[in-house]
């Protein structure tokens, strides 16, 4: 029975991940805000991590990573950088960190704001990309706030998936 369940909470994970794909990468499917999309795979990755353990948050971390990594233009750095910081949240919050909403709000905010702001200064600020600072505002900047007004309803839908599934 538990095999049953865990398939079916896994295929729930699965088709989450195609969904926020699709809304995520569709032009024109979800609005832009001042210029940024959020990064829903990036939130959905470390929802599932806060529940689940380290196996299932390093492979639907990476899975997720490497799908943004395809949607901006190139693979790597949100892949590598995504399976690392899911499977440590997945180690912090078995052993350490009690999962709760403050708990998963705060680790996912600092979590999406860390990669993307890495991301910026490695692939914007060193590559010397003109006009680098306004770039950051109009566009990561309002990124990263979509991406944590998006961490509230993906965290209820997979505590309610965890729990029920």
């Amino acid at each position: 029975m538990k095999i049953k369940r865990s398939f079916f909470k896994y295929l729930a994970y699965v088709l989450e991940v195609v969904v926020l794909y699709v809304l995520q990468d569709t032009p024109n499917l979800l609005p832009q805000i001042f210029g940024g999309k959020p990064l829903l795979l990036v939130v959905l990755a470390l929802s599932i991590a806060a529940r689940e353990n380290q196996i299932p948050s390093l492979i639907f971390g990476a899975v997720c990573g490497v799908l943004t990594d395809i949607g901006g233009g190139g693979i790597g750095y949100f892949g590598i950088m995504l399976t690392l910081v899911c499977y440590f949240e997945a180690e912090l919050f078995k052993k350490y960190i009690v999962p709760s909403f403050w708990a998963f709000f705060l680790y996912a905010a600092a979590a999406s704001a860390v990669l993307v702001g890495l991301y910026f200064v490695i692939f914007r600020l060193l590559a010397g990309v003109e006009g680098a600072g306004e770039l950051f505002v109009s566009h990561y900047l309002s990124r990263m706030v979509y991406t944590l007004v998006c961490i509230v309803p993906l965290y209820f839908l997979n505590r309610f998936l965890h729990k029920n599934l």
